[in-house]
């Protein structure tokens, strides 16, 4: 035990007083004459007795008030191992601060993250002034890592607000140690974590191994799980919206909780008017999907939000996506030495399609290049420049779509097999008939391509004569099929775009699809599919990069992303017609960004917070001390069980001041000696 004021401690000269007034008793005695004193003897003998116990009692109280006193004032303590490393201020301090949105949850009425910066503002003013400290956050920003000041350090808590950006424990652990090694080599540094410990993104605690040299500070905000739900996906019933046609958005919903949502109210806004709700019903840790009907006026970009109520965690309460009514698609007629007028014709009656034909032997290759979907009519071979073209159009998301030539189409085999369509070949059909032995086999009811394209499909459904003259291995998706079970109409994906490949040419003499009821709701679908591919519904903070497919690129010009009076310049750079943004460093919050060129607005673009974070699992107090148990250098702090956490840190690290104890011990002999006094 140690002094603060150790000179204190001669007062302690100050315990002969009780001593003294006990060895000599300053009253006078007076004396009394008695003629029989023989009884007086024996209650004087019993009187001396009891007076000595009562006197030895009362000097003791005494002694002891005293004694508790003079300590009180010379502030004894018990020193801790930990204190010169704190006092010196050898190392780094480094404070990490979770501002993910998990830490919206409240203890009574104090968020977790407020309580996290006001602790983290306490502990500065126990080191001394020439420490140095370093704040880091989930941002990872460029400021958070030189070391500062204890006053540039509080400054900036009180700027700390919720981050979109989530950390693993493990690694916060490899920045922070790369940052202390960095600035402050072979030194023993002092390290803090304020977090949540949330299981969906702290990572596993096995992961997180903590060196022997730093001494760690872990400060678990939550321990008990919190109820929430999530939506958990969004997607359009047909992805291609026409404007004043019915459509449907589905709903994916997860919940997180024990208990049932028997009723769980959802609406749908679009340009933030209500347009339809919905309500459902999840199970206990459940999963349950909705839908919303909806139309769209005009054409052009729609602002839509599904929303509910769900406390007390609200950042994910929601979800913002962004609706493309009636695109124009551009589309590329390609024809051969026989042009046909079927593709022209099926396309010509709609003003969202956009049908260029050309000849290939007459073909400006930069007509190709904005081409959302490319028909090949009839062209008997595709090599050189305009094969190149085509490959680097469908890898960056067109569709293709090849109809073969009556003569010579394996001059297509070079194009398909770089498309990674394998086995190509011309198939010989001497007898080309157009019965019902050279119809098609019926439709794949079930297959997703067909989803929405039919309220019904007849299971006698009359189907249209084919005689192929191409042929392929089956290793696509077949949409239409021959009698003999080879495939006729299949589907590939190749990169992010989509060829199809029909094994007869569109002639009369080989098959009446183009003819058929089949044949314009087909091409639509193909067509709405190849625009729809390239538009996202919505984007998330924690992609590191996202890419905006653009009409016309203006390459020597700077695109901005704003939201209200929030003006973003992100890193950008374009490559062919899509603009790749990296996410910008700025706390962003979820909603509508609108891309602006110059004053011109380019697009919008939808952003929500990612989904991880939903899931309000945390690790107990008790798991992270039976993680680290066997690492002295280690201190778990239950904040919640102890709501001084500053003093407890004091008292841990620094001393434990002894001298309110002192003062309770002069109390309680005070109160012996009135005891003593009053009723021996």
């Amino acid at each position: 035990m140690l002094f603060v004021y150790p000179s204190f401690l001669w007062a302690m000269l100050a315990l002969s007083i009780p001593i003294l007034i006990h060895l000599f008793q300053f009253r006078r005695t007076r004396k009394v004459l008695f003629t029989n004193v023989h009884l007086l003897r024996e209650v004087k003998t019993e009187t001396n007795r009891l007076r000595q116990i009562k006197n030895l009692l009362i000097m003791l109280a005494r002694l002891g008030m005293v004694a508790c006193l003079v300590l009180a004032f010379a502030q004894p303590f018990l020193p801790s191992p930990n204190a010169k490393n704190i006092q010196r201020a050898n190392g780094l301090v480094s404070i990490y601060v979770d501002n993910s949105y998990s830490m919206q949850n409240e203890i009574g009425n104090e968020k977790y993250l407020t309580l996290a910066v006001n602790t983290a503002s306490e502990l500065l003013k126990v080191y001394p002034k020439s420490a140095q400290f370093q704040l880091l956050t989930n941002r990872f920003e460029n400021k958070e890592q030189y070391p500062s000041t204890a006053q540039a350090i509080s400054d900036r808590l009180t700027e700390i607000d919720f981050s979109a950006e989530y950390r693993s424990l493990s690694t916060v652990y490899k920045r922070q140690a790369s940052l202390l090694e960095r600035f402050a080599p072979n030194r023993k540094h002092q390290v803090f974590w304020f977090s949540d410990f949330q299981k969906s993104t702290a990572g596993s605690l096995e992961q997180i191994q903590l060196d022997t040299v730093n001494q760690y500070y872990l400060v678990p905000i939550r321990t008990e799980k919190t109820p929430n739900v999530r939506i958990d996906s969004v997607w359009l019933e047909n992805p291609f919206i026409k404007a004043n046609e019915s459509n449907q958005i589905n709903v994916r919903l997860k919940s997180f909780s024990q208990e049932a949502y028997p009723n769980l109210v959802l609406k749908l806004l679009l340009d933030e008017k209500q347009v339809s709700t919905a309500a459902v019903k999840i199970a206990p840790n459940g999963v349950a999907s909705t839908q919303f009907s909806f139309t769209t006026d005009g054409q052009g970009l729609k602002s839509a939000r599904i929303s509910f109520e769900d406390y007390p965690v609200t950042f994910d309460n929601d979800h913002y996506f962004v609706l493309n009514a009636a695109p124009t698609i551009q589309i590329v007629h390609l024809t051969g030495d026989l042009p046909t007028r079927y593709i022209p014709n099926v396309f010509g009656n709609e003003s969202v399609f956009k049908v260029q034909s050309f000849s290939v032997k007459n073909l400006d290759y930069n007509r190709l290049k904005t081409a959302e979907l490319i028909v090949l009519d009839g062209v008997q071979s595709v090599d050189g420049e305009l094969a190149k073209i085509i490959q680097e159009r469908i890898r960056k998301g067109a569709s293709v779509v090849v109809f073969p030539p009556i003569e010579k189409p394996e001059g297509l085999a070079g194009l398909l097999n770089s498309l990674s369509v394998s086995g190509v070949q011309a198939q010989k059909n001497d007898s080309l008939g157009r019965g019902r032995a050279n119809e098609l086999s019926s439709l794949e009811a079930q297959s997703p391509f067909f989803r929405g394209m039919f309220d019904r499909i007849p299971s006698n459904m009359n189907m249209p004569y084919a005689n192929a003259v191409l042929k392929w291995a089956d290793t696509g998706e077949n949409l239409l099929r021959l009698k003999n079970n080879r495939p006729f109409f299949s589907r590939f994906s190749v990169g992010a775009g989509k060829l199809y490949v029909c094994a007869a040419p569109l002639a009369p003499s080989h098959t009446g699809l183009p003819k058929h009821a089949l044949f314009v709701p087909l091409m639509y679908k193909i067509a709405s599919l190849s625009k729809t591919g390239e538009d996202r519904l919505a984007y998330n903070f924690q992609e590191k990069t996202f890419k905006v497919r653009l009409r016309e690129p203006a390459k020597n010009k700077v695109y901005k992303l704003v939201k209200d009076k929030t003006e973003i310049v992100p890193s950008q750079r374009i490559v062919g017609d899509e603009l790749i943004f990296e996410m910008p460093e700025q706390a962003l919050t979820a909603g509508f960004y609108k891309l602006m060129l110059d004053k011109k607005q380019e697009g919008v673009l939808a952003f929500n917070y990612d989904k991880t974070e939903s899931e309000m699992d945390f690790y107990t107090t008790q798991a992270i001390q039976n993680k680290f148990a066997k690492q002295k250098n280690v201190q778990i702090y239950d904040i919640q069980k102890n709501k001084n956490l500053v003093q407890d840190f004091r008292d841990r690290n620094l001393q434990v001041n002894l001298w309110k104890y002192m003062l309770m011990g002069a109390l309680v002999f005070l109160m012996l000696e009135t005891l003593f006094v009053r009723f021996l």
